[in-house]
């Protein structure tokens, strides 16, 4: 179990596209699947893996929908940081930026 104290950092993917290459950087504590209700599965594993980073595959449309309405472009594959003050985007290799 990860520390209570730290956000917990989900990585977004669309479940019809292939796993990127840089995903090896994070030490991923959980895969997900989430064919609907992609913005309740996110909140729930966010308190159960604090300090971790677990994956989220589901939908495109789905993930762009709860991106945008946590105020976040709707841009996948996204990494973003989950505390109890909100959601914030990570900076990742496969960012549009980067």
């Amino acid at each position: 179990m990860g520390d209570l104290q730290c956000p917990a950092t989900a990585i977004l993917l669309p479940e019809d596209g292939v796993l990127p290459s840089w995903l090896d950087r994070f030490r991923v504590a959980g895969r997900f699947s989430a064919p609907h209700d992609a913005g309740v599965l996110i909140d729930e594993k966010s308190d159960e893996y604090r300090g971790e980073a677990f994956v989220v595959l589901a939908p495109m449309a789905d993930l762009m929908l709860v991106l945008r309405s946590r105020g976040l472009p709707g841009d996948l594959p996204a990494v973003v940081e989950i505390d109890a003050d909100g959601w914030r985007p990570v900076d990742h290799p496969g960012a549009p930026s980067a």
